[in-house]
């Protein structure tokens, strides 16, 4: 049975939301068999943190430390993995035996940690005080980089429309021959003219060639092909397009606008509940997107995290968690990405999920979003009452209405154990062709996938 944890804790997570925050299944799985008090000693919280000591190998035990109100970790471990085992299960031992953990004054090396963060973040707000003067001598530097940075773009975009006329003049027919390589040549060359951000759409293009379960692969090819070259086409006349098309367009390539910037757009106040959570990996470069959506403005955010290697990721952002707070949204024609400007301690939700319109409320919602920014990758949604049809790998909703689930999803079978033949709530995301559950609400949770089907 999964416990909530209570007593004063700035940040209420399950075991399940604590399992999310790992890296990767094999650090969920080692945390998982370090939450037992026989690993442990010296343990012990306050309204801040959380703290104790594991035995390993060595002589020496591991300090392991956590600061609840993120939540954020340290250990003393050799790993490079963020959150490591040692973290995560001192979590998980809070949450399935709090009654261990005594109120007490943090030892020395907690005091320490948690006073050089608070420092850390004091001069971070210090730096980004500026003179005039210094503003607008950051503002001219940071207009040249920007035109080199987009001559560069403009000529990997006219090397992708001269690759794109080639592949039209030959055909899809043998494109499946060439193999990866043909993909991942053109995509090195985007990463190398700064137009990075369009190179994971073109290596999913080319994924698409050689997915077995995919039986339409040429048409869904053919539309992703299609995409890119009206990207290219937009950038050529970027200039006369509107404002909003012109960030999405620039951000699209990879042309970010500073945090500090979207800090400074007027906020968004509402209760936010994180829905789902899809994350991918590409040369090291590991990407977490999380969907968040607004209670009362019924408004949806896209947080986008992004680490190297093992690094964690910098804010732990549970699904089946809600908090209120301040959202700051990119500028754009469809403003959907957004930072957290402020944000209270988390809890879990507990009275379900926004789930009404059904198929036909997603569908309406994809177009009027597609109207808007026609460069739309995916478009989240929450579908009610669906059946799912592993057999024919389609969803059933009570309207009669039938959406096919999207190639890439790795969980059929255990969504179909969770159903049992009973209308299910889920989440995630629909491409216009099929619809990628990331998470459900059953058992009065909602379960993300992604970590509840550890595989």
């Amino acid at each position: 049975m999964t416990h909530p944890l209570s007593m004063g804790l700035r940040v209420t997570l399950t075991s399940d939301q604590i399992l999310s925050l790992a890296p990767d299944a094999a650090s969920a799985k080692a945390g998982s068999q370090l939450a037992t008090p026989a690993k442990w000693s010296g343990i012990g919280r306050d309204e801040r943190a959380l703290w104790g000591e594991c035995q390993g190998s060595g002589k020496t035990p591991y300090r392991t430390q956590i600061d609840t109100g993120e939540p954020a970790f340290k250990c003393t471990c050799p790993s490079r993995k963020f959150p490591c085992k040692h973290g995560l299960g001192l979590y998980l031992l809070l949450s399935s035996q709090p009654g261990l953990f005594a109120e007490a004054a943090p030892p020395q090396w907690v005091s320490d940690w948690l006073d050089s963060r608070q420092q850390r973040q004091e001069k971070k707000a210090e730096k980004a005080v500026q003179t005039p003067a210094q503003a607008e001598a950051s503002a001219a530097q940071a207009r040249k980089r920007e035109e080199k940075r987009e001559q560069n773009v403009s000529r990997g975009l006219a090397d992708l429309q001269t690759w794109l006329h080639d592949l039209a003049r030959e055909g899809l027919a043998g494109v499946r021959e060439r193999g990866p390589a043909f993909w991942d040549g053109m995509a090195a060359r985007l990463v190398d003219a700064q137009a990075g951000g369009l190179a994971p759409r073109l290596r999913r293009a080319g994924a698409l060639c050689f997915q077995a379960n995919v039986p339409d692969w040429e048409r869904r090819v053919a539309d992703q092909l299609a995409s890119l070259y009206l990207l290219s086409s937009a950038w050529q006349g970027l200039e006369r397009l509107p404002e909003g098309l012109q960030r999405d367009l620039r951000a699209l390539v990879g042309i970010s606008m500073a945090k500090e910037d979207v800090l400074a757009e007027p906020p968004i106040t509402d209760r936010w509940l994180i829905l789902a959570q899809r994350s991918g990996e590409e040369e090291r470069m590991r990407s977490r997107a999380t969907w968040l959506y607004g209670a009362a403005t019924g408004r949806w955010a896209l947080l986008l995290q992004f680490a190297v290697g093992a690094q964690g990721f910098e804010q732990a952002l549970p699904v089946g968690t809600q908090f209120d707070g301040e959202l700051c949204f990119y500028p754009g024609a469809l403003p959907l990405r957004a930072l957290i400007r402020q944000q209270a301690p988390a809890m879990p939700i507990e009275d379900g999920i926004p789930a009404a319109g059904g198929v036909s409320a997603l569908l309406d919602a994809y177009a009027a979003a597609v109207a808007s920014q026609p460069f739309l990758d995916s478009w989240p949604a929450v579908l009610p009452n669906v059946v799912p049809d592993i057999a024919a790998r389609t969803l059933h909703a009570s309207d009669g209405s039938v959406l096919p689930l999207d190639a890439g999803f790795r969980h059929p079978m255990h969504l179909a154990a969770l159903s049992g033949g009973h209308p299910l709530t889920l989440a995630g995301e629909w491409d216009g062709h099929a619809f990628l559950p990331l998470s459900g609400w059953h058992g009065g949770r909602l379960l993300n996938f992604e970590t509840e089907f550890l595989a």
